[in-house]
């Protein structure tokens, strides 16, 4: 029984890896945080560029030089070419200086002029002109204006996308704790359960090989089989789907909550990183999470369907063609029982446990950036850190908790006493099924 239990949990551990891949994919399409990054630096990239040629445009001799001294008299326009010749214009109403880089430079400067009254009517009508000229929508108003426009919008802009990094790297970081978390202890306890019914039904093979006799009372009328089990496990479908938002939004709402008045030039040391990410874990799981029992009901509703009618939807949406979505006595069995578990003392005994794990490694990964080597004495000094530097690092942890190699947030979910101890219950829980019953007795 110990090898087949050591066995099972190795099939815990598999499973639990082949599940991995799907939420982090999910998780970081809803959150890429990377391609946000990119924007900016592209941005930066653009700005700079844009810079460097409007310096250039200020500073080369080729560019046309247009004059108006916006007098009532309509003044004379000086245009002076890449010759140095100059050329006097006196318009009529307005002149348009239209700038052709990719042009030869022959072809560097065009004016066009547009007349819309005759030099009498352009006295009655000067005082008009004169607004028109200083508004918004005047062809001769500075570029300077609309340039520092364009910067006041650039920056607005990086703004907005510093904000979103901000929100994003720790919604995708801690929900990757949680989901990861979630899915270990939801498998563990499904695939468990359904050691325990084939070690009895080994057993039963085994002692018959034997010729002892060995009577197991029917699983109401018959032993699982593999319809049974296949349905059983589509279940996970549940919190593939609907757990998964339901816990983002709840980290979502948490993480906007804590650090939407926080600034990126606020400094933190490795304890205000600590105390950050409690506050957020209490907002979320809606207790002191140093209560054993805090957590637990916060996730019922994420693990497991709760009623008759989530249970067949979920059958109908992640089983396909394979079955049909009815449930029948030996399914129900599973499902109730699975969600005793869920709903016991234990299972929340296990939560808070492997949550307080699981964090206490992210701080473990996150602490080496909060200090330095002191190259006179030797010792590593504590130092704060800008929310803004510690934005890149919060970003990558996410993939190390979903995607590292080896997977060691994993291993130390799975390696947790508590969690060791509840599969040791559930795979062993024979007094437990008042339905199966095993009774030796000579022939």
């Amino acid at each position: 029984m110990k090898k087949r239990f050591q066995q099972r949990q190795t099939d815990c551990t598999y499973t639990v890896l082949s599940h991995i891949p799907t939420i982090a994919q999910q998780l970081m399409d809803d959150f890429d945080v990377e391609s946000i990054f990119a924007n900016l630096q592209k941005a930066k990239h653009v700005n700079k560029e844009n810079s460097n040629d409007a310096t250039t445009n200020t500073a080369s001799p080729n560019t046309p030089v247009l004059v108006n001294n916006n007098d009532v008299t309509p003044s004379p326009v000086v245009l002076v070419n890449d010759n140095n010749e100059s050329t006097t214009l006196t318009p009529s109403s307005s002149v348009v200086l239209v700038d052709r880089p990719n042009e030869s430079d022959s072809e560097i400067a065009k004016v066009t002029e547009t007349t819309t009254h005759s030099r009498e009517n352009n006295n009655e009508s000067n005082s008009s002109n004169t607004s028109q000229e200083s508004g918004p929508n005047s062809p001769l108003r500075s570029p300077v204006n609309t340039s520092e426009e364009t910067d006041r919008m650039s920056k607005q802009q990086r703004l907005e996308l510093w904000t979103e990094i901000k929100f994003k790297s720790f919604i995708r970081t801690i929900a990757a704790v949680y989901l990861e978390t979630l899915l270990t202890l939801i498998i563990f306890i499904q695939l468990n359960l359904l050691g325990r019914y084939n070690y009895l039904y080994s057993v039963s093979l085994t002692e018959r090989d034997k010729e002892q006799m060995i009577t197991v009372k029917p699983y109401n009328g018959s032993l699982l089989n593999a319809v049974t089990e296949q349905k059983y496990l589509t279940c996970i479908g549940w919190f593939l789907n609907v757990g998964y938002k339901e816990i983002v939004a709840r980290v979502s709402a948490a993480v906007e909550s804590s650090l939407s008045s926080m600034s990126f030039k606020n400094e933190l040391s490795y304890q205000d990183f600590v105390w950050l990410i409690s506050e957020i874990r209490s907002k979320i799981e809606g207790a002191d999470i140093t209560d054993n029992d805090g957590p637990a009901h916060k996730f019922f509703n994420v693990m497991m369907p709760e009623n008759l009618s989530d249970e067949i939807r979920i059958l109908n949406e992640c089983g396909g063609n394979m079955f049909d979505a009815t449930i029948d006595s030996n399914l129900r069995k599973l499902l109730d029982e699975t969600k005793d578990f869920i709903h016991s003392r234990d299972f929340a005994t296990v939560l808070s446990a492997c949550l307080k794990t699981s964090f206490n490694l992210l701080y473990q990964d996150m602490h080496h950036h909060f200090y330095y080597d002191d190259q006179s004495s030797g010792n590593r000094i504590e130092k704060n850190i800008t929310l803004a530097k510690l934005l890149p690092h919060i970003t990558k942890e996410a993939h190390y908790i979903l995607n590292g190699v080896p997977p060691k947030f994993l291993e130390t979910i799975k390696d947790c006493n508590e969690l060791q101890a509840l599969s040791a219950i559930i795979y062993a829980s024979f007094d437990n099924e008042p339905e199966m019953n095993l009774q030796n007795s000579q022939n």
